[in-house]
């Protein structure tokens, strides 16, 4: 009995462990048949995906180009018996792109061409000499040069005392009282002809003059210059005023011997009309109250058209014994400069020039001015060429001063 029950035990363990194998090997079996179904179908996609795909790209043109690639070079003198054909009918390739800014920039340059064609094209076939050769190609003249740099001296001076500077400096003051007589020209007529200068006069696009970058000792202005109510004195809308524009004897003035003069470059004859400026809020970034007379006088110079500027003199250098200002501001009609490595108005003094036609070449090295570096200033080289009036602004550690301080500026 005892045999039978475990023969039959056994019986029962042998079947149970037979049933248990056949489940595990059914779902080994069933997810080896679903992962390979669903690999299948992934295969099938992709291949799917693929034909779409090649099917799609295959009418796209592809196009290479080099970024910043330099502009096609235009010569500037093009033969006269050559006729430029080019298509204007050609139908443009079918692309899915989104078109580059290389695309424009070609696009550009071929339509320049085929101006350039079209106008060498339509030239009258009277315009070749008799014996049927092209003309010569005539250059074309440049603009005309500002005029050389002249090298501020010091004041002459002889046995019997100082000769105004006025008189005999690189720039004499000109001279607008004339001797009325019955046959000669008056006054009137002397300033009829100098506005009708000034109204002729075109200033020079090229310079001969040539200016060097400086390394300036802080920060300079993040804000752009031409923005900046310290750098571009135009933004504070400079007001005519009612003040004497003769020079002004001032209490406590004068002490500093090395302070920028006026009276090297410029006379006091020339002062015409006096000017208020406007405090600046730096919350709106915009114009403020006009500053009273007593804190702030811009003078306006009487002068004469195409004369070089120069900055005024002084007898201290910042930088390699040569340069005594660094430009903080150029524009076309605008110069702001500081006697000082430093790159804001708080620190020396800084001059206002409104109303010249600043050097081109000075207002380029300013722009390209990045960093640490701006454009130094010295006594030999103008700064550009003078309209009919020059306004000029004085500050001192960023405060407005009086321009007609005699012996600050003038004497």
């Amino acid at each position: 009995m005892t045999t039978d029950g475990q023969n039959q035990r056994l019986e029962q363990e042998g079947w149970l462990g037979g049933c248990l194998l056949w489940f595990f090997w059914g779902v080994s079996l069933s997810f080896m048949t679903i992962l390979s179904l669903a690999l299948l179908i992934g295969l099938a996609v992709s291949v799917a995906l693929n034909v779409y795909l090649g099917w799609q790209l295959a009418g796209l043109e592809v196009s290479v180009s080099r970024r910043n690639a330099a502009p096609v070079q235009v010569p500037g003198l093009l033969p006269t018996n050559v006729l430029a054909a080019i298509p204007t009918n050609t139908p443009a390739p079918t692309s899915t792109a989104t078109p580059t800014a290389t695309e424009s920039a070609l696009t550009s340059q071929m339509a320049t061409l085929s101006a350039i064609a079209t106008q060498v094209a339509s030239a009258p076939p009277d315009s070749l000499p008799d014996n049927g050769s092209p003309p010569a190609a005539t250059p074309i003249a440049p603009a005309t040069p500002l005029p050389p740099a002249v090298a501020i001296g010091t004041p002459a001076m002889e046995s019997g005392g100082s000769q105004p500077v006025g008189e005999s400096g690189p720039q004499a003051a000109p001279t607008s009282t004339t001797i009325a007589s019955a046959d000669g020209p008056t006054v009137a007529d002397a300033g009829t002809a100098q506005e009708s200068a000034a109204s002729e006069f075109v200033p020079p696009q090229t310079s001969s003059n040539s200016y060097a970058l400086i390394p300036i000792e802080g920060q300079r202005e993040s804000r752009p210059a031409a923005e900046h109510g310290d750098l571009n004195l135009k933004l504070r809308e400079p007001e005519p005023s009612q003040v004497d524009p003769g020079l002004v004897e001032i209490s406590g003035s004068g002490i500093d011997p090395e302070a920028p003069k006026l009276s090297a470059i410029f006379s006091p004859e020339q002062i015409r009309q006096t000017y208020a400026v406007h405090d600046w809020d730096w919350g709106c970034n915009c114009p403020g109250n006009l500053l009273p007379p007593e804190e702030a006088v811009v003078i306006e110079l009487d002068t004469t058209p195409g004369e070089p500027v120069f900055i005024p003199q002084t007898e201290r250098d910042i930088y390699d014994g040569k340069y005594v200002a660094t430009v903080l501001y150029a524009a076309e009609d605008s110069l702001t400069f500081v006697y000082a490595r430093a790159g804001s108005v708080v620190q020396g003094y800084t001059f206002h020039y409104v109303g010249l036609y600043t050097d081109p070449n000075l207002i380029a090295l300013f722009e390209e001015s990045e960093g640490s570096e701006l454009p130094g200033l010295s006594l030999d080289t103008p700064v550009g060429v003078a309209g009919d009036k020059l306004l000029v602004a004085v500050r001192d550690n960023g405060k407005f001063l009086d321009a007609r301080s005699k012996k600050d500026w003038w004497d």
